[in-house]
């Protein structure tokens, strides 16, 4: 049986797997073990199950993710959130679009000490969508700019994204994480940009707020979002300036997160158990889908498949960027109807050596990958996005959701466009780490 036919019939019992609704870590350990099992006999398949698991769970560089989880979860349950929005809302409230553009800066200051962006969606969901339709906002584009600002977390560090795809592809976690500052900055910016222009050519959708805010105020109200400062000099400046590890960061922001939760008088026993379980099971579910993509991806190994993708594609005479391009592509319909995680670990083990061989910056490749994924989490149907949304505002029907969602969309595209062809937004930061 030739190798393509191999693939092809690996592929196809694989989607099988995953539309009869197995989980994507258990369809792919299951192909891949069924697969070697086949392929190579019991011994192969005994050495991947006896040392695969236990590596990825006994992984020291692992401990980042429930660490930077744990983070934004503590924060995420004391009033903090509530209280950037309220700082945000206060200057920028009163012009067209202010409480779009006050959720968004909300999101962009809790993406900066929250690596999950359903977290951060689920937080400002409940602390935002109320108050912009108590202020006369549509319902439709409340929802739909909570739904696209969320994904700013996948990008500004601490992104759990961004951790994910550096450890798979054994890249530097650190210039990983910064490399997501740019690309988080500007995305922010154009999303703020688009709420104004919503709200100037539909005022109906956003009117203006009449109530005035005195200049005392506003600056009176910079204090409340002291502790998003502490977290992120604590955690990114340590991180940039190399004082700490990534794994030293991750650990030491939780901790400041507990005592800032403590010293502002916010730590409850329900909150921290809520916390911790949150960090377990999302922990638990990366490690599960890595496992899951390391035993499929030492399946294809097995076989040859990136050997034989690269020698395909090299033959073939195209550019790296035509490559990158229909890469993203196919990450754009998977992302329709995959989670972002599983999307990632299944198309990495074929992506990521095409680029490798063809001298793609690895850095460069990983925000790309990391925003075309983002875009799958508020693209329907499956967006997972549009669902936790939807769960927070259930009168809101979910197709004036998505219309909210789109002027947004469109703005998501322009920075992934930005970034193809100006990479050194996302590479300007990381080149100049120590």
């Amino acid at each position: 049986m030739s190798l393509l036919i191999i693939v092809l019939l690996s592929l196809a019992a694989l989607l099988t797997l995953l539309f009869l609704g197995l989980p994507v870590a258990f369809a792919m350990a299951l192909v891949g073990v069924v697969g070697l099992w086949i392929q190579g006999g019991i011994g192969p398949v005994q050495g991947l199950l006896g040392t695969v698991p236990y590596s990825v769970v006994a992984s020291f560089s692992l401990v980042v993710i429930p660490m930077f989880v744990l983070m934004g979860e503590l924060v995420a349950s004391a009033g903090f959130a509530r209280q950037a929005y309220a700082t945000a809302r206060a200057w920028l409230g009163r012009l067209p679009g202010g409480l779009t553009m006050a959720a968004i800066v909300a999101s962009a200051l809790f993406a900066a000490v929250s690596g999950s962006s359903v977290a951060a969606t689920a937080t400002m969901g409940r602390l935002t969508i109320a108050e912009m339709r108590r202020y006369g906002y549509d319902g439709g584009l409340a929802a739909g700019t909570v739904v696209v600002a969320g994904t700013l977390a996948a990008l500004i560090p601490p992104s759990a994204m961004a951790v994910f795809y550096a450890l798979v592809t054994d890249q530097s976690v650190s210039k990983m994480l910064i490399a997501g500052m740019g690309p988080g900055i500007v995305s922010a910016l154009l999303l703020m940009l688009t709420a104004y222009l919503v709200a100037r050519f539909f005022p109906h959708y956003s009117p203006v707020l009449e109530k005035r805010v005195e200049f005392r105020e506003k600056v009176a109200s910079l204090r409340s979002v002291g502790p998003f400062g502490v977290l992120i000099l604590v955690v990114l400046g340590g991180i940039y300036s190399g004082l700490v590890t990534v794994t030293e960061a991750s650990a030491i922001g939780a901790l400041v997160a507990f005592l800032l939760l403590a010293v502002t008088r916010q730590l409850r026993w329900s909150s921290l158990n809520q916390a911790l379980t949150s960090s377990v099971k999302t922990s638990c579910m990366i490690y599960l889908i890595i496992i899951g993509g390391l035993l499929f991806s030492r399946y294809l190994v097995f076989l040859g498949v990136p050997f034989a993708m690269v020698s395909a594609i090299k033959g073939l005479g195209v550019s790296p960027l035509a490559v990158v391009i229909v890469m993203l592509l196919i990450l754009t319909v998977l992302g329709m109807f995959m989670d972002p995680v599983g999307m990632i670990m299944l198309t990495l083990p074929f992506f990521f050596p095409v680029v490798q061989a063809l001298g793609v910056n690895p850095i460069w490749f990983g925000v790309l990958i990391v925003l075309q994924a983002e875009m799958g989490v508020i693209t329907p149907p499956v967006g997972v996005h549009l669902f936790v949304v939807r769960q927070i505002v259930p009168d809101i029907p979910l197709s004036a959701i998505i219309r909210g969602v789109l002027p947004f969309m469109i703005c998501q595209f322009i920075v992934i466009a930005l970034v193809f062809l100006f990479p050194q937004i996302a590479l300007w930061l990381p080149g100049r780490m120590h």
